[in-house]
């Protein structure tokens, strides 16, 4: 079933969040001929795929006609606030690219790194898909940032949506913040957020592998980008970040991360998931907490903070003894 349903699944959910079939039966209870109309596939075509959903436990089904499930409301229809399509269209784009997966494990990189052929439309898939993971695990995160009282400063790298930023300067009074990504998906960025990002977060299109990190700070973000990085430039990103930062500055670092045998199965397997992932996208793998609390080695405090999303932990590395930092 894993190598069989799942895959057909995953397609079938994109066909029909593409076509509009959980917005319409979100808005009232249709039949098989109306749900043909308002998609635009054939009846046959249609029913095959609301029975699907309807085993899969997305729709249901009642004296001829389909509705939206609660499933459904919650993940597939834009209004709900865990909407998750944007984040599934993302998905369909990485199945698209599993093709070369064999050819990356055998020689731990793709052939070429995900973004070298990404068109615009390519990014805005990307950004969308990232901030619908950012809005699920936000409310759990953002709970354990800790900054000063006086607001205190944010690097946020490879930080594209900027929500994890927002969300600080809004709850943090005079805290600012500096997104550092690539042009594309900071353009993406600046389009998703129609008032503005406010005067506390401003978008600094670099690479930042290569380009220097601006001093200062009191709390770095790494998010999601050390499961794309190889060990040694995940060793020499943590250290210019931590350089960065003033005395007992924090380095905040969310991943997918294994190594955890005491938690869920679940927990256990969508990292490896993310890491077969990576390396077929941009060579990157699947990093343990005792991998990254060994790349943080110069930092006295290492904190870890497993959140509610299966796989997913937040670190805090704090009390850096590199001799960079000062009060």
């Amino acid at each position: 079933m894993d190598a069989f349903g799942g895959v057909i699944f995953a397609r079938a959910l994109t066909v029909g969040l593409r076509r509009g079939l959980f917005e319409s039966v979100a808005r009232r209870p249709l039949t098989v001929q109306e749900l043909s109309g308002e998609t635009g596939l054939s009846r046959e075509g249609v029913k095959l795929l609301a029975d699907a959903c309807v085993a899969g436990g997305y729709l249901e089904y009642r004296k001829g006609k389909y509705s939206a499930g609660a499933e459904a409301k919650k993940w597939l229809v834009k209004s709900s606030e865990t909407y998750l399509g944007d984040l599934i269209f993302y998905f369909d784009s990485l199945n698209r690219r599993l093709g070369g997966l064999e050819y990356s494990l055998e020689h731990g990189k793709p052939r070429e790194p995900y973004y070298a052929s990404f068109t615009d439309g390519d990014w805005g898939t990307y950004v969308r898909g990232m901030a619908n993971l950012a809005h699920l695990l936000l409310p759990d995160v953002i709970k354990k940032i800790r900054l000063p009282s006086s607001g205190g400063r944010i690097l946020d790298l490879g930080g594209s949506h900027a929500l994890y930023s927002l969300e600080c300067c809004r709850r943090f009074q005079g805290c600012t913040a500096v997104v550092m990504d690539f042009a594309p998906a900071l353009r993406w960025a600046a389009s998703m957020h129609e008032g503005g990002l406010g005067d506390g977060v401003s978008l600094f299109a670099q690479d930042f592998l290569t380009s220097p990190l601006p001093a200062g700070q009191d709390a770095v973000f790494l998010f999601n980008i050390l499961h794309g990085l190889d060990e040694e430039t995940n060793r020499s990103l943590i250290e210019r970040a931590s350089a960065t930062l003033r005395h007992r500055g924090s380095l905040y670092i969310l991943d997918q991360m294994t190594g955890n045998r005491r938690r869920s199965l679940l927990s256990q397997f969508i990292p490896l998931m993310v890491g077969l992932n990576l390396m077929n996208e941009i060579g990157g793998s699947a990093h343990s907490v005792q991998q990254i609390r060994g790349w943080c080695a110069e930092a006295a405090t290492f904190r870890v903070m497993p959140l509610r999303f299966p796989g997913v932990t937040l670190i805090e590395a704090t009390d850096w003894r590199n001799g960079v930092n000062s009060p």
